[in-house]
């Protein structure tokens, strides 16, 4: 099941429709780009509560899912909690998966 939603965060990275890191997720949600907030499960709980006013503000899902070490193995990163789906179809795929 967490391979499935990994290769699918690779396409999604592929076609330009994923976003990494607090900032530029949050931008994503303001622009009205983001459709679905993917967060570590061991990001701080302040940051947690931040991101749930902000989806909840932009009218955008948000799930639990990996952890900040297995972010940043997979896309070659620092170890990042944040990151975001900018397509519909992705964002429907990772839900049914993750769900």
């Amino acid at each position: 099941m967490g391979d499935k939603i990994i290769n699918l965060l690779h396409m999604a990275r592929k076609a330009g429709k994923l976003k990494s890191g607090y900032d530029a997720c949050e931008r994503s949600c303001f622009s009205n780009n983001a459709k679905l907030l993917i967060y570590a499960s061991d990001i701080a709980e302040r940051t947690k509560n931040q991101l749930l006013n902000m989806a909840n503000a932009n009218n955008v899902k948000i799930v639990e899912f990996g952890s900040k070490s297995l972010f940043g193995r997979e896309f070659k990163i620092r170890d990042i909690g944040i990151i975001c789906i900018e397509d519909t179809n992705f964002a429907k795929g990772i839900l049914r998966l993750n769900g």
